[in-house]
């Protein structure tokens, strides 16, 4: 488990996680601590960074909220109230179901008889998007590259040497990726526009509506002038690509020398 930093909205509706922590947990039969002054030496060295972030609640790995998680919640619920009126719980499913990674978002309410015995904690589900930059994107796409494939509901190591890891990609080679992956994306609307055309697939308004205003928005160019511009780009990253590498032999040829003096 951790904590989740982020920034909440003015009326408290809407809760952007940014960063998170793990924190430290004693963990009984009688009772849950936790690891309280890990947790501020961890916030203070945090808002030296991201000044505008404070906790907004805790995650936790699993499929199912607790009673230990209603003491967790309780703890935060208590030490940030400043933060916001009710703490956020992500739950974070790590097994991999169906090879997805199951997220689920919550915040908490009074159950039962207020001040009585019976008075309770109820954890509500609400709804939870998870959004990512250019660059988080390009991070989670190189990680996947390394990931075990699902092959016939097995989980298959594809790597080299049986473990799950990959080089970082080149600029060719994004580009390379790039590519097909937009040549794969207009096969697949090619496919879907024949289709309706045909009567195999039934129309869709909305998709249709996208469609139009995403080929509006591209500027018409010759072929020949495309391809003109595409050449100059590719030199234009060739030459990136050749300065880099002649920069890290000098580099490599500067230390050595160092090393021999």
């Amino acid at each position: 488990m951790g904590a989740l930093l982020g920034v909440a909205s003015d009326d408290g509706c809407e809760v952007d996680v940014r960063q998170a922590f793990p924190l430290s947990i004693t963990e009984n039969d009688e009772e849950v601590s936790v690891d309280s002054e890990h947790l501020t030496q961890m916030l203070i060295l945090h808002l030296q960074a991201n000044p505008k972030e404070n906790i907004v609640g805790w995650y936790s790995t699993g499929d199912k909220v607790d009673a230990n998680s209603a003491l967790i919640h309780e703890y935060f619920a208590a030490e940030y109230a400043h933060v916001l009126a009710t703490p956020l719980h992500l739950l974070v499913d790590a097994e991999l179901k169906d090879g997805r990674m199951g997220i689920k978002a919550f915040v908490t309410s009074e159950a039962g008889v207020p001040t009585s015995e019976f008075a309770g904690t109820m954890f509500l589900p609400i709804p939870c998007t998870v959004k990512l930059n250019d660059a988080e994107r390009s991070a989670l796409d190189l990680i996947s590259l390394a990931r075990p494939q699902l092959v016939d509901d097995v989980f298959v190591d594809v790597s080299s040497a049986n473990a799950s890891t990959t080089g970082v990609l080149s600029d060719m080679d994004n580009l390379e990726r790039a590519v097909v992956a937009i040549l794969g994306m207009v096969e697949n609307i090619q496919e879907w526009v024949a289709g309706v055309q045909a009567g195999e697939i039934p129309p869709n308004d909305t998709i249709g509506r996208y469609l139009l205003d995403t080929v509006s928005a591209v500027p018409l160019i010759e072929a020949g002038e495309f391809e003109k511009l595409f050449n100059n780009h590719l030199q234009d990253l060739l030459m990136v690509v050749y300065l880099s590498n002649l920069t890290r032999t000098q580099l490599a040829i500067a230390q050595r020398l160092q090393n021999l003096v």
